[in-house]
């Protein structure tokens, strides 16, 4: 058997994933996804986040399949309250957006943000994941954050 190299064309690397966080904004390094940017922390209140994440697929996965996921996941989270979804194009990329509301059992009442597409290349597919996490209160500029951050995503397969 011959080398094989990764990434490569049989083993393509992940998708290129921009996107403008919010002023103030960090990023952070967290198990099992690429990395998190995160809003200032402030004591005594849940630190606002959004979760980047990819995850290969096989090819011909689509949208379809991983909303199903994405929805059946937020349904069963505690006290779950899903709120209303419908496709969303963000620079020329289809993607499915849903919000929740539920209870954390350390950090109560959060609204969690999850926007996922599906890129398609020859060897794989690949689903990014964007999960934002904030409190539900009343004029949080935390969630507005997260929608601005969310919209400003521009997704490329790799080079």
């Amino acid at each position: 058997m011959s080398q094989q190299v990764f990434p490569s064309a049989s083993f393509p690397a992940y998708p290129t994933i921009k996107l403008n966080p919010p002023s103030g904004w960090t990023h952070q390094v967290v198990p099992d996804a690429l990395g998190a940017l995160m809003a200032p922390a402030a004591e005594g209140r849940y630190t606002a986040n959004v979760v980047i994440s990819v995850s290969r697929r096989l090819p011909g996965y689509q949208l379809r399949d991983i909303a199903a996921s994405v929805d059946s996941f937020l349904d069963a989270l505690p006290d779950a309250v899903l709120l209303a979804t419908e496709p969303v194009v963000i620079n020329g990329r289809d993607w499915h957006v849903r919000e929740a509301r539920y209870t954390h059992p350390q950090a109560g009442s959060l609204a969690q943000f999850t926007a996922v597409t599906v890129v398609h290349q020859d060897a794989a597919a690949d689903v990014v994941q964007l999960t934002g996490s904030c409190q539900p209160i009343e004029d949080n500029g935390d969630l507005k954050a997260i929608y601005s951050l969310v919209a400003s995503a521009d997704v490329t397969p790799a080079p």
